[in-house]
């Protein structure tokens, strides 16, 4: 009891927060007993208000006493306790006064203590001793056991079975945690006893987390290498958000290279979608097939998951072993399940009901574990094995089977969590950000074995093999990764060290070592002229490309730099040139006018030409004109007043100053 009381104090007291508001009762309280006390307070409020309003105390405690054993006034009371005395009824009313109106006050004070039964501090300790043991000993056995070492004389024990028994049953249901915990251990206790992470998963968008896990299959299958039936492992990727499943593959046993084809089918699991039939009933594709890939992966903590293969980064490792992780070349985040917690993974939810609503229909299933196999499969079991025949299928159909279950049976089944929607119906609507589409033709890697290599001027040497392409020539000495085919030899797929993709490298043909001697061999000979004319041709395509680019380069330099140059030439130079030993006079102020006037000519505006039709040649009027002029003229040439002279010359200077703003 100390054990318990300890656990609760320290869980009550880490779970206290700055907003907690403890609602402990300080007391313990009868709460089987609340009703009872409700009707009472209830009661005895009653009779308060009428003895307070009333003019005779007394005929009223005579009219209360009288309703009440009729029922009348508290029917559910009067049901519960039965007839009572008016000395009865005075006696709950000072009470309910004495106790604050304390409702629970008025019930009996046995009812507000658990009775203990009269077990000795002696049996209760050997109990004990007993049943808290991995090995799951019965109370049965555990109290015969007690009782014969008391008649042994080790102890005594007064206490009949039927009370150990009782006891011992009371304690298991008081202290649940401590009895699975000493007898079924931590894992049973973490799965049954202590609570779990309540996950919303309406929180996640479709293709936002995805989860993989590898299931046994209850179903036996045709090995194609053995010819024998046996059971296979199903990798399964299931999107979190939808449950649905989006890719699968079938080993006999979890390896990297299955796993990988488990999320190369599920990140291609999205040409379906844009499916549409035509006019004439055709189907058609409305846009081309795309990779889907999620954010993040949510992995079992098997050791094929766990492969450096799939999450780690290039460094921390050796390379030549195995060359990086898929999920970072991706963007996606891997994260990892709990040791032995199956409550930690949603996909052990599916791997259920896969078993009950398909793998129990196939006629080859084995049961879910040794107890719940088919009869076919006991021991001296004939007529069944006669009714029944059991047939493994291939590979190719359990594939098939399974996959028109996951899409036209499970994928179209209501699912409960899905607020009524089907998870194919969510999944198949998910809009999907372009920022998490690829292209297929970018996950070929995936399936390509990979190991590194370095370039020489050759190519690249691969199985005793040489490999070449014009793009190494700007990568000799360097690392690289290559990515090939066990079955195609012809190419190799080259990435750099940041998996960058350089060229798709060609297998080269060797030539005959002295050509003029194989004479009657016109292919030899058209094969080396061949790669004679490419050699020369790469040479002359080097030398070109260099010079462009340091005519380029050189011509850029120059463009950038000119600026610089020219005004570095025409800035100062102490070194050669220092200043004059003669300098030159400052301007007089006719200087400063003269360069004045010229400043003011410079922004008078231009004159209007004139054309000669409108200069009125050889008429009268501009015989007239003329001759008015050179009258003016010569009356001008006289010799006019020196003071008016001087007079007009100083109004014209001044005023032709003042027009221009200068005064």
């Amino acid at each position: 009891m100390r054990v318990e009381r300890s656990l609760q104090a320290d869980v009550a007291i880490e779970d206290c927060s700055p907003g907690y508001i403890d609602l402990t009762p300080r007391t313990k309280l009868p709460l089987r007993y609340d009703k009872e006390a409700r009707l009472l307070g209830h009661f005895c409020n009653l009779v308060i208000r009428r003895l307070a309003l009333c003019h005779s105390k007394v005929e009223e405690w005579k009219m209360i006493v009288e309703e009440y054993n009729k029922g009348t006034m508290a029917p559910e009371l009067f049901k519960l306790r039965g007839e009572r005395k008016e000395r009865t009824l005075r006696l709950w009313i000072d009470q309910y006064i004495k106790s604050n109106q304390d409702m629970f006050a008025l019930l009996h004070k046995g009812k507000n203590i658990s009775h203990k039964r009269k077990v000795t501090e002696i049996e209760s300790n050997v109990l004990l001793s007993i049943l808290l043991h991995p090995n799951q000993i019965t109370i049965g056995s555990a109290i015969n056991m007690l009782k014969a070492q008391a008649r042994m004389g080790y102890f005594e024990s007064p206490t009949s079975k039927p009370t150990l028994r009782r006891w011992c049953t009371e304690w298991m249901e008081n202290h649940l945690a401590t009895w699975e915990q000493t007898r079924k251990g931590s894992k049973y206790v973490a799965e049954h006893i202590v609570k779990t992470i309540h996950r919303d998963a309406r929180l996640l968008h479709v293709g936002q987390v995805w989860v993989a896990d590898g299931h046994t299959l209850a179903f036996d299958i045709l090995n194609p290498h053995t010819g024998k039936a046996q059971r296979m492992t199903m990798i399964m990727v299931f999107d979190w958000a939808s449950r649905y499943p989006v890719g699968a593959s079938l080993a006999f046993t979890e390896d990297s290279q299955h796993i990988q084809t488990a999320f190369r089918n599920a990140f291609l699991n999205t040409s379906h979608w844009y499916l549409q039939t035509d006019a004439e009933g055709n189907t058609v594709q409305t846009r081309p097939p795309f990779a889907f890939v999620p954010e993040a992966v949510y992995l079992d903590n098997g050791k094929a998951f766990r492969a450096k293969l799939f999450h780690e980064s290039w460094e921390g490792h050796d390379l030549e072993l195995e060359l990086g992780g898929v999920f970072p070349k991706l963007g996606i985040e891997a994260h990892f399940a709990e040791s032995y917690n199956a409550k930690a993974k949603v996909i052990e939810r599916f791997f259920r009901t896969f078993q009950e609503q398909f793998e129990r229909f196939i006629s080859s299933f084995r049961g879910a574990n040794v107890a719940n196999k088919p009869s076919t499969l006991m021991r001296n079991e004939k007529w069944a094995k006669a009714l029944y025949n059991r047939e493994a299928p291939t590979i190719q159909d359990a594939m098939q089977m399974i996959g028109f279950y996951i899409r036209h049976i499970y994928g179209e089944t209501e699912h409960g969590g899905l607020e009524g929607k089907t998870p194919w119906q969510v999944f198949s609507s998910a809009l999907v950000p372009e920022e998490r589409m690829l292209r297929p033709d970018k996950l070929n890697f995936m399936m390509l074995a990979t190991e590194r290599k370095s370039v020489r001027n050759d190519g690249i040497v691969f199985n005793k093999l040489l490999y070449w392409h014009i793009a190494l020539m700007d990568n000799i000495g360097k690392p690289v990764i290559i990515r090939y085919d066990y079955a195609e030899a012809r190419w190799i797929l080259v990435y750099d060290m940041k998996d960058n993709f350089i060229c798709q490298a060609e297998l080269r043909r060797s030539q005959h070592p002295f050509i003029h001697i194989d004479k009657n061999n016109p292919i030899s000979h058209q094969s080396l002229k061949k790669e004679y004319t490419q050699i020369k041709k790469l040479q002359r395509l080097t030398e070109q490309h260099a010079r462009d680019f340091v005519l380029h380069n050189q011509e850029a330099v120059d463009n950038l730099l000119e600026p610089y140059v020219r005004e570095s030439l025409s800035g100062p130079n102490p070194t050669f040139k220092q200043g004059n030993l003669i300098t030159a006079p400052e301007p007089e102020a006719q200087d400063r006018i003269e360069a004045m006037e010229q400043e003011l000519v410079k922004e008078l505006p231009e004159l209007e030409f004139i054309s000669p039709e409108e200069q009125n040649f050889g008429s009268d009027q501009s015989d007239t004109k003329i001759t008015d002029t050179e009258n003016e003229q010569e009356a001008s040439t006289a010799d006019p007043d020196p003071e008016e002279q001087d007079d007009d010359d100083d109004e014209s200077f001044y005023g032709m100053l003042k027009k221009v703003g200068i005064i």
